[in-house]
């Protein structure tokens, strides 16, 4: 039987689970016998058993989920107010939004005075990127190999993309490349403890759900990454999971059970750092 990846079934059971241990000394027995009541009724069949979605690559994945990408994610709502603090006291300048999609920061530096350049693999990304701001610069290009020369932008913003590579070093490395000496490079990303928990990059297409696989980095790995490219740390800030963040396929079918699994878990980095 060829295996068609996770079904929803077994994703409320393991949601169930965590509940239960994130409960575990706080709730009384009552409420324990009632999550493993639920527990037992989606073994037993009464959960279903719809497949999680199709994985697909970076390429396709971005061509079919750009559509879709402006509505809010789950994740913009944590992620979105510190990102603003931090880039809201850089001096107007320069700017490059790395894997900038369909230009959701490149439009707010815009909007603040900075000349942004935004650079994304993904075409129909950057097509929408281009309608929302025909004045600014886009550029194709990937994170391991930005088109840009070295010491060109004043800053560097990436938001919610490393989780997307396996090479953090190579990553942080070309951001740090590009920016003057004095500058800054601020990163926002899913915090590595979703990611531990099976958390994807999910999205709705014409056919149904799909996912792009995200990579585990801790936040050792993003202080190593940056050291090593000769960055300094300047603030870090983990905005923990709201229910409404917590939006994932099980919140409709186990929405108690899902609440007590996520809520307060951290949800985001979000990471500023000094080129020296």
């Amino acid at each position: 039987m060829t295996d068609q990846g996770p079904t929803l079934e077994e994703l409320a059971v393991g949601v169930e689970g965590l509940a239960l241990l994130r409960s575990l000394y706080t709730d009384a027995a009552d409420a324990r016998a009632a999550r493993l009541a639920e527990t037992r009724a989606l073994l037993d069949g009464e959960a279903p058993t719809e497949h999680l979605g199709a994985e697909l690559d970076l390429t396709d994945g971005y061509v079919q989920w750009a559509a879709t990408y402006d509505r809010p994610l789950r994740l913009f709502g944590l992620e979105e107010p510190p990102l603003r603090r931090v880039l809201d006291a850089l001096p107007v300048g320069e700017v490059l939004d790395a894997a900038c999609g369909t230009g959701r920061w490149a439009a707010y530096l815009a909007g603040r005075g900075h000349v942004v350049v935004g650079v994304d693999q993904s075409p129909a990304m950057l097509d929408l990127a281009r309608a929302k701001l025909p004045d600014a610069r886009f550029l194709d290009g990937d994170l391991a190999r930005l088109p840009l020369p070295d010491a060109s932008v004043d800053a560097a913003v990436c938001a919610l993309a490393l989780v997307h590579v396996e090479d953090l070093h190579q990553a942080i490395g070309e951001l740090a490349r590009v920016v003057r000496p004095g500058g800054r490079i601020v990163v926002s990303d899913v915090h590595p403890f979703l990611v531990m928990l099976g958390w994807q990059a999910q999205f709705p297409t014409d056919h149904g759900r799909a996912f792009m696989r995200l990579h585990q980095h801790l936040p050792s790995d993003y202080v190593a990454a940056a050291l090593g490219a000769g960055l300094v740390v300047r603030s870090c800030e983990e905005p923990r999971l709201t229910a409404e963040a917590a939006a994932t396929p099980t919140a409709g079918l186990v929405p108690d059970a899902n609440r007590a699994a996520y809520v307060g878990l951290p949800g985001v980095l979000v990471w500023e750092f000094g080129r020296g």
